[in-house]
């Protein structure tokens, strides 16, 4: 294939939440292996540009740019003044250069963030990318990501707007393909709306420091159950914002003590961490936990480090017998790498993605389930988990092939745009 330059959005590395940096690094492992020579720009919350240094890209170039909507609209970041430049010269501003220059920008909204759930203000971060490509005349890719939903007219027609605009849009589970179809109308080119799956589902895992390595091997004769605990659903009002209809904490902290009973190590994962534990950082969540248990119970479970990266991460979380999380990156990392699983969430995108691997009845909604009856069914999970690791083998090495396939899928099309000179043209 040609060297080719992509412009990445929605798929920030390095602010903390490894959800986020999972889709990111999955996207840019891809470039790296497929597209020898090319060249990845990812958006963040950064300053400026500046190039990748975790040494992971021997075959591609990838760089970083600082992107926001900013009341400081004269910084080169402001999407303000990335649109000014769009409008007078591209090449007045690197981001609208790299834009321009783009063979396609691909889009990933977070996941998850393609909806205006999340108030206007959110929305608006979310489209800006989006808009630029459409104005730079540039093919937009709509990577595997939920769509929706839209309560507000104003959302809406955005979103229709912007998926009827997309030269190629992906869905990444069941129930987002029919958002998708919708957004697009019945005059949709249908050929350019796919159902896809999680790019993090193809991440690359990648050893831990040797002492965390050393740690977990000393675990062995133990039955490993990994825990991740959710920050943002342990926070002050977070059972009114959300719905959930119990007590999230002490459901969790019931869990982990049933664990325990059951003869098992349990070791938290942490999958979001802000600067300090602070937030809705999991690592503060994890310490209210243990701060629950008895001195014994606490002695049989340890913590990953929360500054272990997405990739670092997978690999522990592969060390698992059974896996329970909140986070819905951190279980997908233990169903891709075949580590038997339970989904304890509040949103219906955890139950998407579930569906897509064969696995929807290992997810329970913390909106209709909490306390006893919550932890039965995943400690119900936990005894069969010989069974759910039996299941896996057969379930999910499509999914993590369809994961790998549609990059490939991808770069032939934006390969064919660049190398025929012609318009992509769009799904609406």
């Amino acid at each position: 294939m040609s060297r080719l330059s992509f412009v990445l959005a929605g798929a920030a590395i390095g602010n903390g939440n490894r959800g986020v940096e999972a889709l990111g690094r999955s996207v840019a492992d891809a470039v790296d292996r497929r597209m020898t020579g090319s060249r990845l720009t990812i958006l963040d919350d950064g300053w400026g540009v500046r190039r990748d240094v975790s040494s992971r890209y021997h075959h591609a170039d990838v760089d970083f740019a600082g992107v926001r909507l900013s009341r400081r609209w004269y910084r080169p970041e402001s999407w303000a003044q990335i649109r000014l430049a769009q409008t007078l010269g591209a090449f007045a501003n690197p981001v609208a250069r790299r834009i321009a220059q783009a063979d396609a920008v691909l889009d990933i909204s977070a996941g998850d963030s393609f909806t205006d759930l999340y108030g206007a203000a959110r929305l608006d971060s979310v489209a800006a990318p989006k808009l630029a490509a459409l104005r730079a005349a540039r093919p937009l890719v709509l990577l595997p990501q939920t769509y929706g939903p839209f309560t507000t007219a104003h959302g809406r027609r955005l979103a229709e707007r912007l998926v009827r605009s997309a030269a190629v849009a992906y869905a990444r589970d069941p129930w987002s393909y029919e958002q998708l179809n919708e957004l697009a109308g019945t005059e949709a080119d249908t050929e350019r709306l796919r159902q896809g799956v999680d790019v993090a589902f193809a991440l690359e895992p990648r050893q831990p420091p040797v002492a965390i390595v050393e740690h977990l091997d000393k675990l062995r004769h133990r039955i490993l159950a990994g825990v991740n605990v959710s920050g943002l659903l342990s926070m002050p009002g977070a059972a009114r914002q959300f719905g959930l209809s119990g007590d999230y904490l002490a459901t969790m902290c019931a869990l982990v003590q049933q664990l325990i009973d059951a003869g098992a190590h349990v070791v938290f994962v942490s999958h979001v961490h802000l600067p300090g534990g602070s937030g809705e950082s999991d690592k503060a969540a994890i310490h209210l936990v243990r701060s629950m248990l008895t001195e014994n119970e606490a002695s049989q479970t340890s913590m990953l480090p929360p500054d272990l990266d997405a990739a670092q991460l997978k690999w522990c979380i592969g060390a698992m017998d059974w896996f329970v999380g909140s986070r819905m990156h951190a279980t997908i990392a233990a169903l891709s790498s075949l580590v038997p699983v339970y989904g304890y969430a509040y949103s219906d995108k955890t139950r998407g993605v579930f569906e897509s691997c064969g696995m929807v009845d290992q997810v329970a909604d913390a909106r209709e389930l909490a306390g006893a009856t919550a932890v039965e069914e995943m400690m119900a999970s936990f005894g069969r988990r010989q069974e759910l690791s039996d299941r896996l083998r057969r379930s999910m090495p499509p999914v993590v092939q369809r994961s790998r396939d549609q990059m490939q899928e991808l770069f032939g099309d934006v390969n064919r745009w660049q190398r025929n000179g012609s318009a992509a043209g769009t799904v609406g």
